[in-house]
């Protein structure tokens, strides 16, 4: 195998893979601009999942086709270019949407009120481009993993989007509620934090379902760097993390204060007539909303007072600690991002198990908190560990073989002194080879029947026979046994898989890529696509020259029949080997003693012989 000139150019028309009309002269800007965004809309051969579903050009032109002759313009399809750029956006911009409801809906009554107009302009944006996400999803198709099919129909599409309720939570992300930011405010201030605490575990529950979104996009996004399975695992683990935290510090925090004013006056927390909840709101008003330094100093030296009296008691020491820990925060003037970090290490202790902290101010409140927190800490903990387990422990795991095969290969090419360009060769050959998921062929065949092995075979590469002309007439036993012959070869780009002037012993059938044919002189004459074969002459006469040459033009799979295995299999039918003999001497006497003068339809049909 050798490769061609670095500075070859396809001199044949070839299709851009898009099947849309190109432009002509008078082609008005606004339908070049169509043009380009249904462009954007086709399937993109640089989506990272492309080539999990669609193996060529070929293939691609075929899908992009039947897009555009079968289906309204406005469908989507899910591996095009537009999606793959639209899902980083989206991605990014639901994280930012959700960290910040958590952060501000948690942290206002600390704030400037004459901020909160800022806040709900910048999360009416995000909204806006949720809201966007959402239409288009009715117009985007979607994939059927474990069929490997992509549905376009848009009644599919739409009813699929119904299903399980999909849209209706994604309706819930839309939902602006920074704009209850004043509503919220007025609420702590004005003692009426009921309705404050219900939204807070309102949108804590919502979130924790929403998680598998945020959970889903943060596999799609790595991917979209072609980033590794395990780098994928690690990336999603550390900002999912994060994103649990986040949620999981902030909700802790507000929640106390709104338990102590919400259950202002309850005896079995609280025997004096001193409200500690309304004290709090108090003190924060002073600090916060009117900015009275003095009386909120006054405030605390009088809660202070209250607090060394023998006849004042709360249930806990714990609600003594959380109080104090709030005045001192205000009194102080304690920053928000201060505040934020401080309930971000008491979660991560109370998760850890580690120590138990002054989350809740009244007890209750408190022991259902750090309970929580410690069912989910286990739970989370767990999922880290099932999967750390997975990418070090599990080595049968074909994502982790891979990647002991690729260092292996990487050491190969450094004791083998190969050069940068070989050893990306080298390793491009294996990536298309695998596709990412490493697996011993043999010892898998090894451990199946020879019909089960027959069978696979069969289901994978029969159409790829059946077309052969020369073929057309075998038993469907003999067939099963040809196909069982295969062999597997990779080219990848410039590859000669046939050299003009060598001996022929094989035939080949493209399984999938696209190969060039030239002549002798050189001339470029035809393209071979998905499903092409070509040299089945050679089956039958053996050491006849090759009068062309075969480049691949993409990476190709190709499939190999020796002259050996053929004959050994075609020996038993004698009637349909004279038949197939007397076939080819047909076709090679059609090209006898010209094959320096060979029309382009000649050498597409005799070239190999």
């Amino acid at each position: 195998m050798r490769d061609t000139q670095e500075g070859h150019q396809c001199i044949l028309p070839r299709d851009s893979g898009t099947t849309l009309p190109s432009n002509q002269l008078d082609t008005t800007p606004w339908q070049r601009f169509r043009r380009r965004l249904r462009k954007l809309f086709l399937l993109s051969p640089s989506h990272p999942d492309t080539e999990t579903f669609f193996r060529s050009f070929a293939q691609i032109t075929n899908e992009n086709r039947r897009l555009v002759q079968h289906y309204p313009g406005f469908v989507i399809h899910p591996l095009s270019g537009f999606r793959k750029y639209w899902n980083i956006v989206i991605g990014a911009v639901l994280a930012i949407h959700l960290m910040l409801l958590s952060f501000v809906v948690s942290y206002l009554i600390y704030m400037d009120v004459r901020s909160f107009g800022g806040l709900i302009q910048f999360d009416l944006i995000l909204c806006v481009i949720l809201a966007v996400e959402i239409v288009l999803k009715f117009f985007t198709g979607y994939v059927v993993l474990d069929r490997k099919q992509i549905v376009l129909e848009p009644k599919k599409i739409v009813l699929n989007y119904f299903k399980y309720l999909r849209v209706v939570f994604d309706l819930l992300d839309v939902v602006p509620f920074i704009l209850l930011l004043y509503k919220l405010n007025d609420c702590y201030y004005d003692a009426n934090p009921r309705f404050y605490l219900t939204i807070v575990l309102f949108l804590y529950a919502i979130n924790i379902f929403r998680f598998r979104e945020i959970n889903r996009y943060l596999v799609v996004i790595p991917k979209l760097f072609r980033a590794s399975e395990n780098k994928i695992i690690i990336m999603r683990l550390i900002i999912g993390t994060i994103y649990v935290v986040h949620w999981t510090a902030c909700v802790g925090d507000i929640v106390p204060l709104l338990a102590f004013q919400a259950t202002d006056g309850a005896p079995e927390w609280n025997n004096t007539d001193y409200l500690v909840g309304t004290f709090l709101v108090n003190v924060f008003s002073y600090r916060y909303r009117n900015n009275d330094f003095a009386e909120a100093v006054a405030g605390y030296a009088r809660f202070r007072e209250y607090y060394h009296k023998v006849d004042f008691q709360l249930t806990s020491s714990r609600d003594h600690r959380f109080v104090l820990t709030k005045l001192n925060d205000a009194l102080r003037n304690q920053s928000i991002p201060a505040m934020y970090v401080r309930a971000v290490m008491d979660t991560i202790q109370v998760t850890m198990q580690s120590s138990r902290v002054d989350l809740a101010g009244t007890s209750r409140t408190s022991d259902l908190i750090s309970s929580f927190l410690v069912l989910c800490g286990w739970l989370w903990l767990s999922y880290i560990l099932l999967n750390m387990i997975r990418m070090v422990i599990s080595s049968g795991m074909s994502e982790t073989k891979y990647e002991e095969i690729i260092n292996e290969l990487n050491a190969y090419a450094y004791n083998k002194r190969l050069s940068p360009a070989m050893t990306k060769k080298m390793l491009r050959h294996f990536a298309n080879r695998y596709q990412m998921r490493y697996f011993d062929e043999e010892a898998i065949h090894n451990t199946i029947s020879n019909n089960l092995r027959r069978s696979i075979r069969m289901e994978t590469c029969q159409h790829l026979v059946k077309n052969v002309e020369l073929f057309r007439d075998l038993p469907n036993a003999l067939i099963a046994k040809v196909v069982d012959r295969l062999k597997l070869e990779i080219y990848l780009e410039n590859d000669v898989i046939i050299q003009e002037g060598s001996y022929g012993d094989a035939m080949y059938f493209i399984a999938s890529g696209t190969a060039g044919i030239y002549t002798v002189g050189g001339k470029e004459v035809v393209h071979l696509v998905d499903g092409a074969h070509f040299g089945e002459i050679s089956l039958m006469k053996k050491d006849q020259k090759r009068i062309a040459n075969v480049v691949a033009l993409e990476v190709c799979e190709v499939y190999k029949l020796s002259y050996a295995d053929f004959q050994v299999l075609i020996a038993p039918y004698t009637n349909l080997l004279k038949r197939m003999e007397k076939l080819a001497d047909e076709r090679l006497a059609k090209t006898q003693g010209t094959t320096d003068k060979l029309s382009e339809e000649d050498v597409y049909e005799n070239f190999l012989q």
